[in-house]
This record gives structure tokens, C-alpha cells and sequence, in this order.
């Protein structure tokens, strides 16, 4: 079940204070420009800002009954893009996880009455009147069908999400703004190339319940998860294949703790194409002469699922993306310092852009520094949210390097 902040006190009251969470992890680091890991720290320097002041003081704090609810509190711990670096590095040196106290303290916050500071609690209000966070109503969710030529539609009816074993998950991002629904045509669009049989929901899908659960309302996040678990187990759904790395690590690491069994699989559609091309079923043939660099959405990396990224059974998904981007002709992946566990969030986690969107701003534009560094002439993701973030900084910045995602250089290369 999900934890109340009262069941983390141990945690709180054995942190090392040793700053290690607050820096790329020690053996991999590979550069003095760019050892900094949480952005939250790095832009505002106080200790309040890092993992270990959130746990270590002002969560034990609030636990024992030493500190009320205050302005500035409901800021520092709001400011924060809970992307999980914290968590995998203390994780791993003391087996302590910060991010997930963070996330306990907003629940706290919100079952005590405090509503969230800034931008978000516009956002929580209009997440509880519209059930998704574009403000945007469930009829609009088959929008992105219409950009997809007739025998594409056909062959993803939504019809045909009732009787498939295989779901695709479309996720909200497509309400987001017309431009957006491309990433969801994109994944249709090599599925069905791919000779998969695939079923959509279309307006009948429900968010997953991300956006709830990181503002701290966990009573509407555990509403949609039973909904959704419900739905998806009377439908006989064998394998939910989700296109947004939010919902993929909500449906992997989030809704265990709720409880209900889920008599499905829950798969990204990454781990999907990477098989489909070693099976032959999708053919890069066509060069694309392109020095690439990757960068790693935290919700497909450290924090995909429960656990301690990089320990046990559990990694992130890195290996595929970095596998498909080899398999096209012509293109050369130059990596950024900072990858795969140990990546810079790109600023847009924990939905940062609806509150605190400077930070969020300023925590791409350093993402954008170092993917310059590397010399190449693009930059590729495979996450809405980091795409959205990071396209807006590179045209902020007037820079010349392109932005794809990962399916849109398949396509371009079958």
C-alpha cells in the first residue's frame, strides 16, 4: 500500500547528511562541467533544496511535530521534479530513497488541507474537474486518430480495444495541443507496419493518475488506478503497451501499491520496437546521416520501476533505445556526460512546467548546454513532456541542433 510520511521516520532520522545525493554517483562520474544531479540544489544552493534537507530535516520535522505548514516549506518541497536521482543514488549508498519521502510529504500536506503552492494548485483543481491535466474533455481523446490515413485508422479501431489481448495506452499528452498527437501517431503508425495487433480505447481511456498522485492527492490517484486496473482485467488485456514514460513507470512502479492484482503486462512500446526490428518485422534500410545524442527520460530510467535502479532485477530502459538508434544506417550516438541512471531530468518531471515553470525552464536550458558539448547535431528523447521542455529550450536559445523523438528516425529509416 501506498506509505504515509509518518512510516518513513526511520529514513528521516538516518540520513548520513553525506551530500552524495546531490551529485552525479561517484563511479561514474566522467566530468567536473557536470557533476551536479539535482537540478532543484544546483539552482538555488541552500541544503533545504537537496535531497538530504528534505528528508533529513524537514520531513523529520514535520513527522515529530517540530514544524508546521508553511509558505516557504510548501515551495521548497513543490520545487522539485522528483526525478529520482535522489532516490538511485541514496538508494544504492545507504538504501534510503529522498524522492519518495518528498512525495509523502505532499500527501501529507494535502490530507491536512494545504493546497499546493503557485501554479499547482490551479493544476489540482482542474485535475479533479476534467480528469486529465489539459483541461480537455474525453471526447477530444480520439483527436489524434483523424491525422492517421484511413487504412492506419482501420487497422487501430477502437473497436478493436475490447477484443485485442495487446492495448496500446495512448495516455492525455495527445490532448496537450495538435502538435503533440504526432508522438501517438508515430507509435500507431510503426505498429500496425510492424503487423501487430493492437487495440486503442480512444475517448473510453482514463488517465493514469500521475499527475494527481505527484501533487499529493493520492485519493484521486488510487480512483483512477482501480478504474483503470478494473477495466483493463475485465477486457483481458493481456499486455498494456504504453506510449508516455509517465504512465509506464506509474503503471510499473505506482499501482502495485495500490493493491488490486493486474492480470496484465505493462510494457513500453521501446522494449516493443526494439524486438519487432530483431524479429525482422520492422527493416531500417534507409541512411540517415546523423550524429545523434540520447537523452534519458528519468520515467523510463531510475524510476521505471520499484526498486533501486542499477541493483537486483531492476534497470531502466536504456539498452533498447541505444540499440534501435544503432540499427539505423548512418546514424552515430555521441553521449552526453550525464546518461542513463545518472541523466539530467530535463525539468518538465513532477509536472514542474504547471508551478514552477522558471525552474523548469532553466533546468533544460542546462540539459541543452551539455548536449551541445557533445558536437552532435541532434538531440533525441523518447518522452513528451522532455521533448516539449527541451524543444522549448533550444528555440529559446536560438539554438541550431534538431529535436526528434526515437520512432520518428524509425519511420524515417524503414
Amino acid at each position: 500500500m501506498i506509505k504515509e510520511l509518518a512510516e518513513y521516520r526511520h529514513w528521516c532520522w538516518n540520513c548520513f547528511r553525506d551530500s552524495m545525493c546531490k551529485h552525479v554517483f561517484t563511479w561514474h562520474l566522467r566530468s567536473a562541467d557536470y557533476d551536479d544531479i539535482c537540478p532543484t540544489l544546483t539552482r538555488y544552493k541552500f541544503d533545504a533544496y537537496a535531497g538530504q534537507g528534505k528528508m533529513g530535516e524537514l520531513a523529520r520535522t514535520i513527522i515529530e511535530g517540530e514544524m508546521g505548514w508553511s509558505d516557504k516549506l510548501l515551495e521548497v518541497i513543490y520545487q522539485d521534479p522528483l526525478c529520482g536521482a535522489c532516490d538511485y543514488i541514496c538508494g544504492r549508498v545507504a538504501e534510503m530513497q529522498p524522492a519518495q519521502v518528498i512525495q509523502a510529504m505532499r500527501a501529507k500536506a494535502i490530507k491536512d488541507g494545504i493546497a499546493p503552492p503557485g501554479g499547482f494548485k490551479a493544476f489540482l483543481d482542474d485535475l479533479r474537474e476534467y480528469l486529465n491535466p489539459y483541461r480537455k474533455y474525453d471526447a477530444e481523446r480520439i483527436n489524434w486518430l483523424k491525422g492517421l490515413s484511413a487504412e492506419l485508422a482501420e487497422g487501430t479501431s477502437t473497436e478493436k480495444g475490447a477484443k485485442t489481448k495487446t492495448l496500446l495506452y495512448v495516455g492525455c499528452f495527445p490532448l496537450r495541443e495538435p502538435g503533440a498527437q504526432k508522438m501517438a501517431q508515430d507509435a500507431v503508425t510503426a505498429l500496425i507496419k510492424a503487423g501487430v495487433d493492437v487495440g486503442i480505447l480512444g475517448e473510453r481511456e482514463r488517465c493514469c493518475g500521475n499527475p494527481s498522485l505527484r501533487m499529493g492527492d493520492v485519493d484521486s490517484f488510487i480512483a483512477f488506478a482501480k478504474e483503470n486496473i478494473k477495466m483493463f482485467n475485465d477486457m483481458g488485456v493481456k499486455k498494456l503497451v504504453t506510449i508516455c514514460p509517465f504512465c509506464y513507470s506509474t503503471f510499473k512502479r505506482d499501482y502495485p501499491d495500490v493493491g488490486d492484482k493486474m492480470n496484465f503486462e505493462v510494457v513500453h512500446i521501446l522494449e516493443l520496437v526494439d524486438q519487432l526490428i530483431a524479429q525482422g518485422k520492422l527493416r531500417l534500410s534507409k541512411p540517415i546521416n546523423l550524429s545523434v545524442t540520447y537523452h534519458d527520460p528519468c520515467h523510463l530510467g531510475r524510476i521505471s520501476d520499484a526498486g533501486i535502479s542499477g541493483t537486483g532485477t531492476f534497470t531502466g530502459i536504456y539498452a533498447q533505445p541505444r540499440r534501435i538508434l544503432s540499427r539505423i544506417p548512418g546514424v552515430e550516438l555521441v553521449e552526453m556526460d550525464r546518461n542513463k541512471d545518472d541523466s539530467w531530468c530535463c525539468g518538465a518531471g513532477g509536472w514542474l512546467r504547471n508551478g514552477y515553470l522558471e525552474l523548469a525552464r532553466w533546468t533544460a536550458d542546462k540539459r541543452i548546454e551539455e548536449a551541445e558539448a557533445t558536437g552532435a547535431e541532434a538531440l533525441v528523447t523518447y518522452c513528451p513532456h522532455c521533448e516539449e521542455n527541451l524543444g522549448e529550450a533550444i528555440q529559446r536559445r536560438g539554438n541550431k541542433i534538431k529535436i526528434y523523438d526515437l520512432l520518428d528516425l524509425v519511420l524515417q529509416g524503414l
